[in-house]
């Protein structure tokens, strides 16, 4: 039924009839899968960016903390995407976190967060199907090709969220600390988990006004998505950091395609 589905929505959108991709952004939505857990002693899901923006908008200056695991499983929480066509169809989706915990005793802890996962399709207009995905962690990311990640559904990519820092990977593990790998992410015997493609919000001017809103102290001094270099999705690169695995930002040590352009 999506095969059937994919090949109809390319044909409309090569004649001009799809305009905003919605229908491909549902397809190709990420599954999230989160640590077991997620949701105990300060370590957040992901928030709704609008609540946090207003919140933040009337001077309270107090901790946001989405600890509701309910509110993500039922879709209560949006997944903000972003589509772009060049020499293939690319589709950004975006987390925001309230609040990233602590990844050891002193360190990573901060008010406000953004992290991203793209996924490059393929011969969109005539057999659409999901290749390269890059997942993103903080300062850095990473690219696997098809067989190198995991599937929901054949069409959804499993990412898998770091506990404290929310990044997004293509596997379970890490040790709990700060190092770029270990975040540590085990689903377990909860099994708690995200459909992002219940609720997908647009990153466009008109559709909610912190989009365009250039006032980094509401995010602690980051940009919003819109406002950021790697908005242009026909510019991304394969990974960012070292080759080698080490604790510092290491994306190119797990990157199919190295730094070569996404």
């Amino acid at each position: 039924m999506k095969v059937v589905l994919l090949a109809l929505l390319a044909s409309a959108l090569a004649l001009g009839t799809c305009q905003d991709f919605e229908a491909f952004a549902e397809i190709y939505a990420p599954y999230l899968r989160f640590h077991h857990t997620q949701g105990e002693d300060g370590y957040c899901f992901p928030h709704n960016a609008s609540d946090y923006y207003d919140v933040r908008g009337s001077g309270d200056p107090s901790r946001q903390c989405n600890l509701d695991y309910q509110s993500v499983k039922d879709g209560l929480v949006p997944t903000y995407w972003h589509a772009q066509i060049c020499r293939y169809m690319y589709i950004s989706y975006w987390s925001f976190y309230g609040y990233n915990h602590k990844c050891d005793l002193i360190g990573g802890e901060r008010d406000a967060f953004w992290e991203s996962l793209v996924i490059k399709v393929r011969d969109w207009d005539l057999d659409p199907r999901m290749h390269e995905v890059r997942f993103s962690q903080k300062d850095g990311w990473y690219t696997r090709i098809p067989g190198h990640y995991e599937t929901r559904d054949e069409t959804h990519p499993v990412a898998y969220v770091g506990k404290a820092n929310h990044g997004f990977y293509h596997d379970d593990g890490g040790t709990n600390t700060c190092c770029y790998y270990e975040d540590t992410r085990n689903p377990g015997d909860p099994n708690q988990y995200m459909e992002t493609w219940l609720n997908l919000v647009e990153l466009k001017n008109g559709t909610e006004d912190w989009m365009m809103d250039p006032d980094t102290s509401v995010w602690g001094g980051l940009q919003v998505p819109t406002l950021r270099p790697d908005f242009d999705l026909c510019n991304l690169n394969g990974c960012t950091g070292s080759h080698v695995q080490i604790c510092g930002t290491c994306g190119c040590a797990k990157s199919d395609i190295g730094d070569e352009p996404f």
